[in-house]
């Protein structure tokens, strides 16, 4: 009997682990809550998918189709018809003819003994006004292959730009202030004033328009100068920027500054006794030199290795419009026709073709 009771049991016990379906039981040893009975858990949303939106293509494309890297260091660059004058930091002034902008070629160059090398360069038909440090060196490039010493003007400080207006040259003299000569006669310049304490100040760069210099002093800000008794210049206006002024371009009632890491900034300067800033746009690097040309305002942004083609059409809000990434620092630019120039430093002077909008 006890033995009949003990199979039976064990019989009960079989069946209740087979279940009533009569499927094997789970091989695991630990039990786990039958699915019907879980706690429900909110689903984790599904993330958006990321959109790889490509970046809209500027409106001005700059594409390279010339290199010279046998110019010495290109500093500052002009362009006048066929040719390409640059200051080259290392030997004064080098020619390039660029009738063939795929292969610019030097075909003539002017090292003065002693000098400290080209700094900035201007051309005003049939001369070269090259800021050398110790001066403004007059070359005469009636025939371009072979520049020849015609004056020399012997500023005050350390000449880095100039322009010629109205029979004066006006010299950015770095730490020498602002010189004026008079070069009616180009073969002998004659001092005509100083403007800004020499030693106390750091002028960049001097655009004249009209009666007014425009004036860009680095850590100074932007100032303006009457200039219309060039033997008593006088200031009429400034504005402290935030940056480094470096260069400055002046059309119509508005001026362009390169004002080194703050961008370019622009001004309106219909009153010259009261510039107001009105645009502004804050590029990568460090803006070193501005040129305008056909509603673009060209950016040699230094350090950033990037020239810059930025939309003034509207004064008051500059957009990027195009930029062009080089090997170096991009110390200076000249727009002429459909082609940017550009002096590269160490890295040589390239040549940009322009396809605009």
């Amino acid at each position: 009997m006890t033995k009949h009771l003990r199979l039976l049991a064990a019989g009960l016990f079989g069946l209740v682990a087979l279940g009533c379906t009569g499927e094997a039981a789970a091989p695991t040893a630990t039990p786990t809550q039958p699915a019907a009975t879980a706690t429900p858990t909110t689903a984790a949303p599904t993330p958006e998918p990321e959109l790889n939106t490509p970046t809209p293509e500027l409106p001005v494309r700059m594409t390279e189709v010339g290199l010279n890297d046998a110019v010495g260091s290109p500093g500052d660059v002009v362009v006048s018809g066929e040719y390409a004058y640059i200051a080259d930091s290392f030997n004064g002034l080098r020619v390039v003819d660029i009738s063939d902008p795929t292969d610019p070629d030097e075909v003539g160059s002017h090292d003065p003994p002693g000098s400290t090398s080209g700094q900035g360069v201007f051309f005003s038909d049939p001369y070269v006004y090259l800021a050398d440090g110790l001066g403004l060196l007059v070359l005469d490039v009636s025939d371009p292959t072979s520049p020849s010493e015609a004056g020399f003007y012997d500023s005050i400080g350390f000449a880095v730009k100039s322009q010629v207006s109205g029979g004066y040259a006006f010299v950015a003299g770095r730490e020498g202030g602002l010189n004026i000569a008079d070069i009616s006669d180009p073969t002998t310049p004659q001092h005509v004033s100083n403007y800004f304490q020499a030693g106390s100040v750091h002028v960049r760069d001097v655009y004249v328009s009209g009666t007014h210099a425009f004036v860009a002093m680095e850590g100074l800000g932007f100032r303006v100068v009457d200039v219309s008794d060039p033997a008593n210049p006088e200031e009429v206006g400034f504005v402290d920027t935030e940056g480094a002024a470096e260069a400055v371009v002046v059309s119509g009632s508005y001026a362009y500054l390169a004002d080194g890491r703050e961008g370019l900034r622009i001004f309106d300067v219909s009153d010259p006794a009261d510039p107001r800033e009105i645009g502004v746009y804050d590029t990568p690097g460090y803006a070193q030199d501005v040129y305008l040309a056909g509603g673009y305002a060209y950016v040699g942004d230094g350090v950033s290795r990037l020239l810059l083609a930025i939309d003034v059409s509207d004064p008051a809000n500059p957009q990027l419009a195009g930029e062009f990434e080089t090997p170096g620092f991009v110390w200076g630019v000249y727009v002429s026709d459909s082609y940017a120039y550009v002096a590269n430093g160490e890295n040589g002077f390239r040549v940009l073709r322009l396809e605009l909008p």
